[in-house]
Protein backbone atom coordinates (compact mmCIF):
# COMPACT_ATOMS: atom_id res chain seq x y z
CA UNK A 1 0.00 0.00 0.00
CA UNK A 2 2.78 2.44 0.94
CA UNK A 3 6.44 2.11 0.03
CA UNK A 4 9.35 4.52 0.09
CA UNK A 5 12.99 4.33 -0.92
CA UNK A 6 15.45 6.78 0.63
CA UNK A 7 12.68 9.36 1.13
CA UNK A 8 14.04 12.84 1.85
CA UNK A 9 12.27 16.11 2.54
CA UNK A 10 14.12 19.39 3.01
CA UNK A 11 12.84 22.89 3.43
CA UNK A 12 14.67 26.16 2.92
CA UNK A 13 14.50 29.20 5.17
CA UNK A 14 16.08 32.58 4.70
CA UNK A 15 18.27 34.16 7.36
CA UNK A 16 18.42 37.85 8.24
CA UNK A 17 21.49 38.32 6.03
CA UNK A 18 19.67 36.90 2.99
CA UNK A 19 21.42 33.54 2.92
CA UNK A 20 19.52 30.24 2.78
CA UNK A 21 19.59 27.41 5.29
CA UNK A 22 18.37 23.98 4.26
CA UNK A 23 16.89 21.76 6.97
CA UNK A 24 16.35 18.04 6.44
CA UNK A 25 13.10 16.89 8.06
CA UNK A 26 13.00 13.39 6.55
CA UNK A 27 16.35 11.70 6.10
CA UNK A 28 16.44 8.65 3.84
CA UNK A 29 13.32 6.76 4.99
CA UNK A 30 12.68 3.23 3.75
CA UNK A 31 9.20 2.03 4.67
CA UNK A 32 7.01 -0.78 3.39
CA UNK A 33 3.40 -0.99 4.61
CA UNK A 34 1.23 -3.89 3.46
CA UNK A 35 -2.43 -3.54 2.60
CA UNK A 36 -4.91 -3.80 5.50
CA UNK A 37 -2.48 -2.93 8.29
CA UNK A 38 -2.92 -0.71 11.34
CA UNK A 39 0.32 1.27 11.62
CA UNK A 40 1.33 3.72 14.34
CA UNK A 41 4.05 6.32 13.85
CA UNK A 42 5.42 7.91 17.02
CA UNK A 43 8.18 10.34 17.89
CA UNK A 44 8.82 13.44 19.94
CA UNK A 45 8.08 16.92 18.57
CA UNK A 46 10.23 17.66 15.54
CA UNK A 47 10.93 14.01 14.73
CA UNK A 48 9.32 14.32 11.28
CA UNK A 49 6.22 12.17 11.81
CA UNK A 50 3.68 14.81 10.71
CA UNK A 51 5.84 15.69 7.70
CA UNK A 52 5.76 12.03 6.72
CA UNK A 53 1.97 11.99 7.18
CA UNK A 54 1.58 14.86 4.72
CA UNK A 55 3.56 12.93 2.12
CA UNK A 56 1.07 10.07 2.22
CA UNK A 57 -1.57 11.99 0.27
CA UNK A 58 0.81 14.27 -1.63
CA UNK A 59 0.23 17.41 0.43
CA UNK A 60 4.03 17.41 0.39
CA UNK A 61 6.24 15.71 -2.20
CA UNK A 62 9.79 14.38 -1.73
CA UNK A 63 12.84 16.52 -2.36
CA UNK A 64 14.78 13.26 -2.62
CA UNK A 65 13.99 9.57 -2.98
CA UNK A 66 10.60 8.16 -3.93
CA UNK A 67 7.29 7.44 -2.22
CA UNK A 68 4.59 5.25 -3.74
CA UNK A 69 0.99 5.11 -2.48
CA UNK A 70 -0.92 2.13 -3.88
CA UNK A 71 1.72 1.92 -6.61
CA UNK A 72 1.49 5.62 -7.55
CA UNK A 73 4.56 7.88 -7.41
CA UNK A 74 3.57 10.88 -5.28
CA UNK A 75 6.02 13.16 -7.12
CA UNK A 76 4.06 12.80 -10.37
CA UNK A 77 1.39 15.54 -10.42
CA UNK A 78 -0.75 13.38 -12.70
CA UNK A 79 -1.20 10.98 -9.77
CA UNK A 80 -2.17 13.57 -7.14
CA UNK A 81 -5.97 13.32 -7.45
CA UNK A 82 -5.97 9.53 -7.44
CA UNK A 83 -3.58 9.42 -4.46
CA UNK A 84 -5.89 11.73 -2.49
CA UNK A 85 -8.84 9.52 -3.37
CA UNK A 86 -6.88 6.54 -2.02
CA UNK A 87 -5.62 8.26 1.13
CA UNK A 88 -7.86 10.36 3.38
CA UNK A 89 -6.48 12.69 6.07
CA UNK A 90 -7.95 13.44 9.49
CA UNK A 91 -6.17 16.31 11.23
CA UNK A 92 -5.75 17.41 14.83
CA UNK A 93 -8.63 19.87 15.13
CA UNK A 94 -11.96 18.51 13.80
CA UNK A 95 -13.38 22.04 13.65
CA UNK A 96 -10.94 22.76 10.82
CA UNK A 97 -12.47 19.96 8.72
CA UNK A 98 -16.16 20.52 9.46
CA UNK A 99 -17.68 22.94 6.94
CA UNK A 100 -21.47 22.43 7.15
CA UNK A 101 -24.13 23.25 9.72
CA UNK A 102 -25.58 19.72 9.82
CA UNK A 103 -23.64 16.48 10.32
CA UNK A 104 -24.97 14.61 7.27
CA UNK A 105 -24.39 17.62 5.01
CA UNK A 106 -20.79 17.82 6.21
CA UNK A 107 -20.17 14.16 5.36
CA UNK A 108 -21.77 14.74 1.93
CA UNK A 109 -19.71 17.87 1.16
CA UNK A 110 -16.70 16.23 -0.53
CA UNK A 111 -18.91 13.80 -2.44
CA UNK A 112 -20.97 16.67 -3.87
CA UNK A 113 -17.79 18.44 -4.95
CA UNK A 114 -16.49 15.40 -6.80
CA UNK A 115 -19.69 14.83 -8.77
CA UNK A 116 -20.99 11.67 -7.07
CA UNK A 117 -24.67 11.09 -8.06
CA UNK A 118 -27.19 12.27 -5.44
CA UNK A 119 -28.61 8.84 -4.63
CA UNK A 120 -25.12 7.40 -4.14
CA UNK A 121 -24.13 10.35 -1.95
CA UNK A 122 -26.85 9.68 0.61
CA UNK A 123 -26.22 5.94 0.57
CA UNK A 124 -22.56 6.60 1.37
CA UNK A 125 -23.39 9.22 4.01
CA UNK A 126 -25.71 6.84 5.84
CA UNK A 127 -23.25 3.94 5.69
CA UNK A 128 -20.28 6.09 6.81
CA UNK A 129 -22.14 7.60 9.77
CA UNK A 130 -23.39 4.14 10.78
CA UNK A 131 -19.86 2.73 10.58
CA UNK A 132 -18.48 5.31 13.03
CA UNK A 133 -21.55 5.14 15.29
CA UNK A 134 -22.88 8.61 14.46
CA UNK A 135 -25.99 7.85 12.40
CA UNK A 136 -28.40 9.02 15.12
CA UNK A 137 -26.69 12.44 15.01
CA UNK A 138 -27.12 12.90 11.25
CA UNK A 139 -29.43 15.92 11.69
CA UNK A 140 -27.46 17.45 14.56
CA UNK A 141 -25.47 20.67 14.34
CA UNK A 142 -21.74 19.86 14.76
CA UNK A 143 -21.33 22.53 17.43
CA UNK A 144 -23.58 20.43 19.68
CA UNK A 145 -21.19 17.46 19.55
CA UNK A 146 -18.30 16.56 21.82
CA UNK A 147 -14.73 16.62 20.54
CA UNK A 148 -14.66 12.85 20.08
CA UNK A 149 -17.98 12.92 18.20
CA UNK A 150 -16.75 15.71 15.91
CA UNK A 151 -13.66 13.66 15.12
CA UNK A 152 -15.89 10.70 14.27
CA UNK A 153 -17.81 12.95 11.86
CA UNK A 154 -14.51 14.01 10.26
CA UNK A 155 -13.59 10.32 9.87
CA UNK A 156 -17.04 9.61 8.35
CA UNK A 157 -16.45 12.39 5.81
CA UNK A 158 -13.19 10.75 4.77
CA UNK A 159 -14.72 7.25 4.85
CA UNK A 160 -17.51 8.30 2.48
CA UNK A 161 -14.86 8.88 -0.19
CA UNK A 162 -14.05 5.15 -0.01
CA UNK A 163 -10.30 5.50 0.60
CA UNK A 164 -7.96 2.54 0.89
CA UNK A 165 -6.09 4.29 3.69
CA UNK A 166 -6.92 6.80 6.42
CA UNK A 167 -4.13 8.85 7.99
CA UNK A 168 -4.84 10.35 11.41
CA UNK A 169 -2.33 13.12 12.07
CA UNK A 170 -2.41 13.76 15.85
CA UNK A 171 -6.19 13.45 15.54
CA UNK A 172 -6.71 12.77 19.24
CA UNK A 173 -4.34 15.46 20.57
CA UNK A 174 -7.12 17.93 21.44
CA UNK A 175 -9.50 15.37 22.95
CA UNK A 176 -10.07 14.26 26.53
CA UNK A 177 -9.35 10.59 27.42
CA UNK A 178 -12.94 9.57 26.68
CA UNK A 179 -12.85 11.23 23.26
CA UNK A 180 -9.49 9.65 22.43
CA UNK A 181 -10.85 6.22 23.31
CA UNK A 182 -13.90 6.80 21.07
CA UNK A 183 -11.79 7.70 18.06
CA UNK A 184 -9.28 4.86 18.49
CA UNK A 185 -12.10 2.32 18.86
CA UNK A 186 -13.74 3.68 15.70
CA UNK A 187 -10.61 3.43 13.55
CA UNK A 188 -9.72 -0.02 14.93
CA UNK A 189 -13.15 -1.18 13.84
CA UNK A 190 -12.63 0.30 10.36
CA UNK A 191 -9.37 -1.60 10.08
CA UNK A 192 -10.75 -4.91 11.33
CA UNK A 193 -14.16 -4.91 9.61
CA UNK A 194 -13.60 -2.78 6.48
CA UNK A 195 -9.92 -3.75 5.93
CA UNK A 196 -8.98 -0.05 5.61
CA UNK A 197 -5.34 0.81 6.21
CA UNK A 198 -4.95 3.02 9.27
CA UNK A 199 -1.86 5.19 9.75
CA UNK A 200 -1.99 6.68 13.24
CA UNK A 201 0.38 9.56 14.00
CA UNK A 202 0.33 10.10 17.76
CA UNK A 203 2.32 10.95 20.86
CA UNK A 204 -0.06 8.99 23.11
CA UNK A 205 1.79 5.71 23.31
CA UNK A 206 -1.16 3.81 24.83
CA UNK A 207 -3.04 4.33 21.53
CA UNK A 208 -0.47 2.23 19.67
CA UNK A 209 -0.73 -1.05 21.57
CA UNK A 210 -3.20 -2.60 19.09
CA UNK A 211 -1.11 -1.73 16.03
CA UNK A 212 0.25 -4.34 13.64
CA UNK A 213 3.50 -2.34 13.54
CA UNK A 214 4.95 0.75 15.18
CA UNK A 215 7.48 3.06 13.56
CA UNK A 216 9.50 5.18 15.98
CA UNK A 217 10.97 8.32 14.41
CA UNK A 218 13.83 10.51 15.61
CA UNK A 219 15.53 13.34 13.72
CA UNK A 220 13.86 12.39 10.46
CA UNK A 221 14.84 8.72 10.59
CA UNK A 222 13.09 5.46 11.49
CA UNK A 223 15.00 4.32 14.57
CA UNK A 224 12.71 1.45 15.63
CA UNK A 225 10.25 -0.65 13.66
CA UNK A 226 8.33 -3.64 14.95
CA UNK A 227 5.29 -5.12 16.65
CA UNK A 228 4.17 -3.49 19.93
CA UNK A 229 5.58 -6.39 21.96
CA UNK A 230 8.99 -5.71 20.44
CA UNK A 231 8.88 -1.89 20.66
CA UNK A 232 7.83 -1.93 24.33
CA UNK A 233 10.17 -4.71 25.42
CA UNK A 234 12.76 -2.20 26.68
CA UNK A 235 11.40 1.01 28.20
CA UNK A 236 14.88 2.50 28.48
CA UNK A 237 15.28 2.54 24.69
CA UNK A 238 12.08 4.54 24.31
CA UNK A 239 13.23 6.97 26.99
CA UNK A 240 16.40 7.53 24.97
CA UNK A 241 14.16 8.97 22.24
CA UNK A 242 12.18 11.10 24.72
CA UNK A 243 9.15 8.83 24.58
CA UNK A 244 7.11 7.45 27.47
CA UNK A 245 5.89 3.86 27.47
CA UNK A 246 2.16 3.23 28.06
CA UNK A 247 1.41 3.28 31.83
CA UNK A 248 0.86 -0.50 32.09
CA UNK A 249 4.12 -1.18 30.23
CA UNK A 250 6.01 1.25 32.47
CA UNK A 251 4.62 -0.31 35.68
CA UNK A 252 5.45 -3.83 34.46
CA UNK A 253 8.99 -2.68 33.63
CA UNK A 254 9.45 -1.23 37.12
CA UNK A 255 8.12 -4.44 38.70
CA UNK A 256 10.54 -6.54 36.64
CA UNK A 257 13.44 -4.38 37.77
CA UNK A 258 12.23 -4.78 41.36
CA UNK A 259 12.56 -8.56 40.98
CA UNK A 260 9.06 -9.66 39.98
CA UNK A 261 9.26 -12.55 37.51
CA UNK A 262 7.01 -11.29 34.69
CA UNK A 263 7.44 -13.46 31.61
CA UNK A 264 4.36 -12.49 29.59
CA UNK A 265 4.24 -9.36 27.43
CA UNK A 266 2.30 -6.54 29.11
CA UNK A 267 0.77 -3.86 26.88
CA UNK A 268 -2.56 -2.91 28.45
CA UNK A 269 -4.04 -2.49 31.92
CA UNK A 270 -5.90 -5.78 31.39
CA UNK A 271 -2.59 -7.52 30.64
CA UNK A 272 -1.07 -6.10 33.82
CA UNK A 273 -4.02 -7.14 35.98
CA UNK A 274 -3.88 -10.66 34.51
CA UNK A 275 -0.13 -10.99 35.11
CA UNK A 276 -0.41 -9.76 38.71
CA UNK A 277 -3.35 -12.08 39.38
CA UNK A 278 -1.30 -15.04 38.13
CA UNK A 279 1.65 -13.95 40.24
CA UNK A 280 -0.52 -13.63 43.33
CA UNK A 281 -2.01 -17.06 42.69
CA UNK A 282 1.48 -18.55 42.37
CA UNK A 283 2.64 -16.88 45.58
CA UNK A 284 -0.43 -18.12 47.46
CA UNK A 285 0.09 -21.66 46.21
CA UNK A 286 3.72 -21.49 47.23
CA UNK A 287 2.81 -20.28 50.69
CA UNK A 288 0.25 -23.01 51.17
CA UNK A 289 2.82 -25.63 50.20
CA UNK A 290 5.02 -24.33 52.99
CA UNK A 291 2.14 -24.64 55.43
CA UNK A 292 1.76 -20.90 55.94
Amino acid sequence: MIKSEKLVYEYTRNTDDGSEIRSKVLDGLDIDIKDGQFISIVGHNGSGKSTLARHLNALLTPTGGTLWVNGLDTSDENNTLLIRQNTGMVFQNPDNQIVANVVEEDVAFALENTGVPTGEIWRRVEKSLATVGMLKYRSTAPNHLSGGQKQRVAIAGVLAMKPKCIVLDESTAMLDPGGRKEVIEAVRELNEKENINIILITHYMEETIYSDRIFVMNKGKIVMDGMPECIFSDVSVLEKYNLEAPPAVYIADRLKKAGLNIKKSVLSTQDLVSVLAEYKKGVNNGNSNKGS
